[in-house]
């Protein structure tokens, strides 16, 4: 390969894992943020009544699912970035 071919297969891959890292920090600060609701949910969940506590409960679930759905799309552009196939 040439230079100039180099240094652009460099920057993409820079670029991609760059943006890798960023995905992945977005990812850990949200689940972050959820992880401290959660704890003062369960602090305060003696004020709730069991209905308000279930849907509390399945809402957190969902919205966990909704941060790995988002990071694995995430590695999925990623690899796309690098010319990584994924089954």
């Amino acid at each position: 390969m040439s230079k100039t071919q180099d240094k652009k297969t460099q920057r993409k891959t820079e670029q991609a894992e760059f943006l890798w890292n960023q995905a992945q920090l977005r990812s850990a600060l949200i689940k972050n943020q959820l992880d401290l609701a959660v704890q003062t949910f369960k602090e305060l969940s003696g004020e709730m009544t069991e209905e308000q506590i279930k849907a509390t409960e399945e809402q957190t679930q969902i919205q966990y699912k909704r941060i790995e759905e988002y990071l694995m799309s995430e590695k999925e552009k990623y690899l796309e970035r690098l010319g990584i196939q994924q089954d």
